[in-house]
């Protein structure tokens, strides 16, 4: 009884084991996660190529151009050029662009008597005017008496030049051409807004399709 009792005394009790048992399994799991952590970062593969060239950019204010769809205008290039036509150019192009685009100037051009630099508009019409016997400053003068102005070919500068027709009226004739096609008659220009029959019949005896 006596020696059953001393080892008794001297046992170690179940809840200290117990307790030293969760210690020593706690202290196993903790040294584990931290050896799993520091194997992730030493050998963790550098991300793909492909997904740093997928990282989407911020778009660049000072570079608007780069980010926005161009707009285009429509215009219709005739005269001494070498390919005639209805050509697209992007919003802000020049008269020289037009022409380059149809094809550069033929040989009979005369550029001096066309502003190069002036800008497009939609719609517009571009009259290359070629090269003639008579001088630069005969061509742009206004028709004299009895001379009848083309509808069809005639600028808005020469427009103007016949009664009743100012810059407004000018742009509505050569804007009704290039929309519907040349005049076939005078008598179309009661088509356009502005003309009434009254200026129609000034404008009969001074004017041809």
């Amino acid at each position: 009884m006596g020696r059953h009792d001393f080892f008794s005394k001297f046992a170690p009790r179940p809840t200290r084991l117990r307790f030293a048992v969760s210690r020593v399994a706690a202290l196993v799991l903790v040294l584990v996660v931290l050896v799993w952590v520091a194997f992730s970062i030493i050998f963790a593969p550098p991300p793909a190529a492909e997904e740093l060239e997928a990282i989407p950019l911020v778009a660049d204010p000072e570079h608007p151009a780069a980010t926005q769809a161009v707009n285009m205008i429509t215009v219709h290039v005739v005269g001494a050029v070498k390919k005639p036509g209805v050509y697209e150019l992007a919003e802000g192009s020049r008269i020289i662009d037009a022409i380059n685009k149809a094809g550069g100037m033929s040989k009979k051009a005369a550029p001096e008597l066309l502003n190069l630099a002036a800008k497009l508009t939609d719609g517009q019409q571009i009259i290359l005017p070629g090269a003639s016997s008579s001088s630069p400053a005969e061509a742009t003068k206004a028709p004299g008496p009895g001379a009848k102005i083309s509808l069809n070919q005639a600028d808005e500068q020469t427009l103007m030049t016949l009664p009743g027709i100012g810059p407004a009226l000018a742009k509505r004739i050569i804007d009704f051409r290039t929309k519907n096609g040349p005049f076939t008659s005078v008598e179309q220009l009661d088509a356009v807004s502005g003309i009434g029959p009254v200026l129609l019949g000034e404008l009969t005896e001074l004017v041809v399709p």
